[in-house]
């Protein structure tokens, strides 16, 4: 069984319900496809801790300590919402220091959910 997590953008959640992260998942439709008839596990879905005053993504005890229960559940993979890419495709550098941090101890990163 595969140990999925979702990751999103906290600006997002303003208008985002995850609804269609959950649709794509359970339906396995859209970057959830690529598993087929193997069994997917949802360990995590969770948002960033959002961005300060500048625009600047938020590195705090909060943000660390989730990293710290996501890598203690070794995920398989992490898909990232299309909500983490800013408008030039990049990444915020919160944002990429999860995906590092949890590519480092062996998941995969997926763009996109749906």
């Amino acid at each position: 069984m595969k140990k999925i997590v979702i990751l999103t953008c906290k600006k997002s959640s303003v208008v985002c319900t995850g609804a269609g992260c959950l649709k794509a998942f359970n339906q396995k439709t859209k970057s959830f496809e690529r598993y087929g008839d193997e069994q997917l596990e949802l360990e995590a879905f969770f948002h960033c801790n959002g961005c300060d005053e500048n625009g600047r993504g938020i590195w705090d005890d909060g943000m660390k300590e989730k990293v710290e229960r996501l890598l203690s559940i070794h995920p398989d993979a992490v898909h990232m919402g299309v909500c983490t890419k800013l408008k030039d495709k990049s990444r915020c550098p919160t944002i990429q220091r999860v995906a590092d941090l949890l590519k480092q101890q062996g998941a995969v990163l997926v763009d996109g959910t749906h």
